[in-house]
């Protein structure tokens, strides 16, 4: 759960930054900014990844063959728990998603904007992948990229189609995470601004 704020964090302190126009135009100002903006992506799969934990809540519970569901109440709390923490990462990863996306806006266009947030979720989702299945941690990238590298590029050179399917899984959800978290911001914008 932590480090599923850490990039909440990071992508607050940026946009803190620029509203306050803490960034002079110079190149210092900009490669902090940079800086501060790769740790961020770094992090950022960690938000998300909190939604495959969900797996948790069957992993430690045998089926009843003889029903549909399950009637044990430690199940459905098991459930509940990952179900918060899952819906809870998506939250802090759009949100966070969202505040860098206005920090963008005043440097290019709203269009533009859209093309690096999907470009973002994607590599998010290629994160969640790295840390599901390939079990690395975000500094992993720092410390060991050429191992890093090396297992996406024997996964993806599989037949199994899992890193595909599963990346693209990952960034349906977080896209439509963003969308509805986009649409309700936006209303509620709009309701405040009258």
């Amino acid at each position: 759960m932590f480090l599923a704020w850490v990039p909440f964090l990071i992508s607050t302190m940026i946009a803190l930054i620029f509203r306050r126009k803490a960034v002079r135009p110079g190149w210092m100002g900009m490669a902090l900014t940079g800086l501060l903006g790769m740790i961020w992506l770094f992090f950022l799969p960690n938000a998300a990844y909190l939604f495959t934990e969900m797996l948790h809540a069957f992993r430690y519970f045998t089926a009843q063959p003889e029903s549909a569901f399950w009637f044990e109440m430690d199940f459905w709390y098991s459930l509940t728990l990952t179900f918060g923490v899952a819906t809870l990462g998506l939250m802090l990863s759009t949100c966070s998603i969202r505040q860098i996306e206005h920090v963008l806006q005043l440097f290019v266009h709203r269009f533009v904007c859209w093309i690096i947030v999907g470009f973002i979720l994607l590599l998010s989702g290629l994160g969640v992948y790295i840390g599901r299945f390939n079990r690395w941690n975000s500094w992993d990238i720092v410390s060991r990229p050429g191992q890093v590298v090396m297992d996406l590029m024997n996964d993806f050179s599989s037949e199994s189609g899992l890193p595909v399917a599963f990346v693209t899984l990952m960034f349906v959800i977080q896209a439509f995470a963003y969308v509805i978290i986009s649409l309700i911001s936006g209303s509620i914008t709009r309701e405040v601004r009258k």
